[in-house]
């Protein structure tokens, strides 16, 4: 059964998305940590590393869902891209699904947004592109692993301080920045001036 509902919130309806600045996760006790977006990994062998912690916290697979109304294509789909993943999979394997979804939605400007999660409720990874960014969203007790995976320091947010602080000044509401550093309990963020 997929716990995507249970992780995230997620719309039921394309017309209503959730997303970014907004609070996707459902669980209000996650710790939140922020990594580079665009892919959920950044090469194999962090692919490999998290597969590894997925199997020691007792995952078989891991679901990829699209955040469906964040997702800006022409298409006429009438349900969101999902496929499920072992976590005896490699990278080559996410990356295939991916090229077939890339036939399905991916054109010039397309902004597509993922849900990722297992089958328990501990965790999840939101993959953004808007801000271009990872969230990981986990019970406590699982930060260190995320941490040690995806080379995060703390929060995360000193690492991608640049890139996020250039999309909060482009975004289209003055509030997003605010917003979201207060939804991703960012609080070592400096104040905007």
């Amino acid at each position: 059964m997929n716990k995507t509902l249970d992780i995230f919130r997620v719309s039921d309806s394309p017309n209503n998305v959730i997303c970014p600045p907004d609070q996707v996760f459902q669980n209000s006790n996650f710790e939140y940590m922020l990594t580079s977006g665009g892919h959920l990994v950044e090469d194999e062998s962090q692919y490999a590393l998290l597969m590894d912690f997925l199997k020691e916290i007792g995952e078989k697979e891991f679901v990829l869902r699209e955040n469906w109304g964040a997702t800006i294509t022409d298409s006429k789909r009438s349900i969101p891209l999902e496929a499920s993943f072992t976590i005896e999979s490699v990278l080559s394997d996410f990356n295939e699904k991916l090229k077939e979804f890339d036939e399905k939605v991916f054109m010039a400007g397309t902004i597509l947004h993922w849900f990722v999660n297992g089958q328990k409720d501990t965790w999840g990874i939101y993959i953004s592109e808007y801000p271009t960014i990872n969230i990981i969203g986990c019970l406590p007790e699982l930060a260190s692993g995320f941490r040690k995976i995806f080379n995060i320091k703390d929060n995360g947010y000193e690492q991608e301080k640049s890139l996020l602080e250039s999309e909060f000044e482009s975004a289209k509401s003055s509030n997003f920045r605010k917003v979201f550093l207060a939804n991703y309990k960012i609080k070592n963020a400096p104040q905007q001036k």
